[in-house]
């Protein structure tokens, strides 16, 4: 697969999501967790999702940075409050130079499908305490780095000839290496199932047929 081989996979993103789904994931953590870390538990949530139901929960776009991957609107929620609540209450708050914390667990339910759950909570699973322990955001940050859809920059990131990048849909579906030294460095046992590529060639018709038909939300 190769991603410029074709229109980049969009998806309709709808801003009440997902400010849910990082009420979701914060509450899941306990209600205050370092901004970095919560981006990276939207990105195993949304991963996990594209794998296995060829859309991802939160429907962001994603963009490569050096700390690792994060969905472009998700990433102002947490970081532009101010500019994204304008005029209304604060589900989520800055409550430190790289925390948030967590002002309301009154989420909109309604906007979750089970396999939306499914998704967010195998990520508070695998991830969520990592992200707690000591230095734990970095880790985090560092583990990401290990899936293909950042390590296809790590290159230009190591050198620093770019500071952001595009990430396609079309790589959540490629398999991690089990092996990676990201991987073996920490002592970490990828959780996500591999796909073949039969499964992965049907998960990305699905996925651009599912892009293509669906309606902008409000």
């Amino acid at each position: 697969m190769q991603p410029n081989d074709f229109p980049k996979v969009r998806f309709p993103f709808s801003l009440e999501k997902g400010i849910a789904m990082l009420q979701y994931l914060l509450s899941g953590v306990g209600g205050e967790y370092n901004y970095m870390a919560l981006l990276k538990l939207a990105f195993f949530a949304d991963r996990f999702h594209v794998r296995k139901y060829a859309r991802p929960v939160s429907m962001d776009d994603y963009f490569a940075f050096s700390y690792g991957p994060a969905g472009s609107m998700l990433k102002d929620i947490v970081l532009e409050p101010d500019i994204i609540f304008f005029e209304r209450s604060h589900p989520i708050e800055r409550s430190g130079p790289y925390s948030v914390r967590l002002t309301s667990n009154d989420y909109a339910k309604n906007q979750f499908s089970k396999s939306d759950f499914e998704a967010m909570n195998f990520s508070l699973s695998h991830f969520g305490d990592l992200g707690k322990k000591n230095k734990g955001p970095f880790i985090l940050s560092d583990i990401s780095h290990a899936y293909p859809e950042w390590d296809r920059y790590a290159i230009p990131f190591g050198t620093r000839k770019i500071n952001r990048a595009e990430i396609y849909y079309e790589d959540f579906l490629k398999n991690a290496n089990h092996n990676h030294p990201i991987f073996r460095s920490y002592g970490f046992s990828d959780p996500f199932k591999s796909l073949s590529k039969t499964e992965q060639s049907d998960l990305l018709e699905e996925m651009q047929e599912f892009s293509s038909n669906i309606r902008p939300q409000c």
